[in-house]
């Protein structure tokens, strides 16, 4: 009877260890660069819905685990050892999982937050070349056009920069971790081309 039972155990314990691969071998596959934003949701989504398989198989863990101690009997040994092979392959994909989540979750707020920034600074820099090209008044005097000159400067200098920094930090982050996509990378190139233009004008 222990024999035979120790067998169905055995069996159970491939099974899930089969599954385990599986799910690994499936979900890493392709997790390559990013070249459109839905990727992240994708991405996301995919990782969350393979954490909600583990934790609904860790019932079948455990119970396999009790199974190996019930009925007082010495716990079999080869059992035990392959176990916790499926233990510790079981938490190193839990922790994968764990990290890739808190890696889209990142990404997809810092892409958020790039857009959010690209718009606020285009904005300012709309308000700053509509000063720089307002016609000039040719009847004002040197004194008045100086004086113009001085708000444009002053406007420009109570203009923090912190904005402009964070786009360049988010898009190297990006760029770090292999997220490439078109529609930003332009957006910031844009951006940075106008910041220059309007800055040297």
């Amino acid at each position: 009877e222990t024999i035979q039972r120790n067998r169905l155990i055995q069996e159970e314990i491939r099974e899930l260890e089969d599954w385990l691969m599986d799910r690994e071998r499936e979900t890493f596959l392709d997790d390559g660069s990013i070249f459109y934003h839905e990727q992240f949701r994708e991405r996301l989504e995919q990782y969350q819905r393979l954490q909600t398989e583990l934790t609904l198989k860790e019932h079948t863990l455990r119970t396999l685990i009790d199974r190996n101690r019930q009925d007082g009997t010495q716990p079999s040994l080869e059992l035990t050892q392959y176990l916790d092979t499926l233990v510790s392959n079981w938490s190193g994909l839990q922790k994968k999982v764990d990290s890739k989540i808190s890696l889209y979750s990142e990404l997809h707020k810092l892409h958020d937050e790039l857009k959010e920034l690209l718009y606020q600074e285009n904005a300012w820099l709309d308000a700053l070349q509509n000063r720089i090209f307002t016609p000039v008044n040719h009847n004002a005097d040197a004194q008045e056009a100086s004086e113009e000159l001085d708000t444009i400067e002053r406007f420009i200098k109570a203009h923090p920069k912190v904005n402009y920094e964070r786009i360049f930090e988010i898009s190297d982050r990006l760029q770090t971790i292999k997220v490439s996509i078109p529609t930003i990378n332009s957006q910031v190139s844009q951006f940075q081309l106008r910041w220059d233009q309007l800055h040297e004008d």
